[in-house]
């Protein structure tokens, strides 16, 4: 298991960034698509292909190799979506962020899975999204590139009020994974949306051996407010106990660009380096655990 992290909050600067993170002591990367969605959508696919190609040689120079994307996000349904995309349009965005993960060395894309227009039932919803992911099979079979799907939330901060939002509880996220049935389909723990759903780390293992991918960030359980761990109130060792019984070997990969974004940039380094001995002691943490 390698310390990685996801490059959101750097912008566009991956020539400060990937060495910077290297430096700090990250072992990996996560390509965040999301941050560069509007600048990829105006792109030609082949400029897209040259900006992968441009990323994935400095990563390689850096010694410092991507293992995980976060992909496009269309929003919180899939009639209601942000930049104008539509259900189609976003289908192609998808394709081509498989493309890009393919250039970058990535395995795997995490995606979100939603609701419709807000109306349907469970079991329409379910429906629509089984159907909907199944389309990227194609390119996914092609490339090699599988996708994750991620753990949601519904719970409004402050105080609590309940709303359904797809894939927040995990068995709804263990349900779309086995109707996929496909061994380019995984899920993405986000610790971080767990813990505002109210599901102990304790709850984590019932995603098993279909996680193939993770977003570790803490909170107060309130909102999502992606803090390193400890900073919130998860109890990691709970987490990392789930995660050593659950036999999972990918990346431990943090989305918690909030504490290294307000550093001065005096500080983001030395905020790095912090970050990057956190998450080894997290890993150090899994490793004591023993079997319940």
């Amino acid at each position: 298991m390698n310390i990685s992290t996801s490059l959101n909050g750097f912008g566009t600067d991956f020539e400060r960034a990937i060495p910077a993170c290297k430096a700090a002591g990250f072992e990996a990367l996560d390509f965040n698509y999301w941050d560069h969605q509007k600048d990829v959508m105006a792109k030609t696919a082949e400029e897209e292909e040259a900006w992968a190609h441009r990323i994935r040689d400095l990563a390689d120079r850096n010694g410092l190799p991507f293992t995980q994307m976060h992909g496009p996000v269309h929003g919180g349904l899939f009639h209601d979506m942000v930049l104008g995309l539509t259900p189609e349009t976003f289908l192609q965005l998808a394709e081509r962020s498989i493309r890009t993960a393919s250039i970058l060395g990535i395995p795997w894309v995490v995606f979100h899975g939603s609701g419709i227009s807000g109306t349907e039932s469970y079991r329409e919803v379910t429906e629509y999204n089984v159907q909907f992911f199944r389309r990227l099979f194609p390119v996914m079979e092609r490339t090699g590139v599988g996708i994750a799907l991620e753990n949601f939330y519904d719970r409004a901060p402050r105080p609590h009020a309940a709303r359904r939002k797809y894939c927040a509880a995990l068995d709804e996220l263990v349900e779309l994974v086995d109707a996929l049935d496909h061994p380019l389909v995984g899920a993405c723990l986000d610790t971080g949306h767990a813990h505002e759903q109210g599901i102990h780390p304790s709850e984590y293992v019932q995603l098993g051996k279909r996680l193939k991918a993770t977003h570790i960030n803490d909170n107060d359980g309130l909102s999502d407010q992606h803090l390193l761990p400890f900073q919130g109130s998860i109890d990691w060792t709970a987490a990392m106990k789930a995660l050593r019984k659950m036999e999972y070997e990918g990346d431990l990969t943090y989305e918690t660009h909030r504490p290294i974004v307000v550093l001065p940039q005096a500080l983001r380094e030395e905020g790095l380096r912090y970050a990057a001995a956190v998450g080894k002691y997290l890993i150090g943490l899994r490793e004591e655990q023993t079997e319940a």
